[in-house]
């Protein structure tokens, strides 16, 4: 029996202020002068796991067809993990355009291997950030 591969990538937001004269076009252009905020040398960030679903998973095309079965990713294909994570980058961004805060990683859960056998025994969704580079407010493992 396979492992089953989590369908949630985590968002590491981090905090950022704008970084001179705002653009005079910014209103059509939607260009920011941002730049990352710091804390004593340290990042302020946030840690989000978001579920991935399916918009077309239950529909139905017509009154006696099937419900639509889940597109179930296969992030054991980084592709498709990367895939996934240029999206939710783009619309988690565009979701909090005026909050202070933005995408600075995608993370994919990440393979528990069996030192002895080799084998795929879990997997294990990724960390807030560095020890010595990201402060975490937020992070959903807390």
């Amino acid at each position: 029996m396979g492992i089953h591969i989590p369908p949630i990538l985590v968002v590491i937001a981090c905090k950022v202020s704008i970084a001179a004269n705002p653009d005079p076009n910014a209103a059509f252009t939607h260009v920011e002068n941002i730049q990352w905020v710091t804390e004593n040398s340290m990042m302020v960030c946030q840690r989000h796991e978001i579920p991935l679903i399916d918009p077309v998973e239950g529909l139905q095309l017509s009154p006696a067809a099937e419900p639509m079965p889940s597109l179930n990713p296969d992030f054991s294909d980084w592709s498709q993990c990367q895939r996934a994570g240029m999206d939710l980058e783009m619309k988690w961004d565009n979701e909090h355009r005026n909050t202070p805060w933005r995408v600075w990683r995608i993370g994919c859960p990440s393979r528990i291997i069996d030192t002895r056998t080799g084998e795929t025994i879990g997997y294990k969704l990724p960390e807030c950030g560095h020890k010595d580079t990201v402060i975490c407010e937020v992070d959903s493992e807390i």
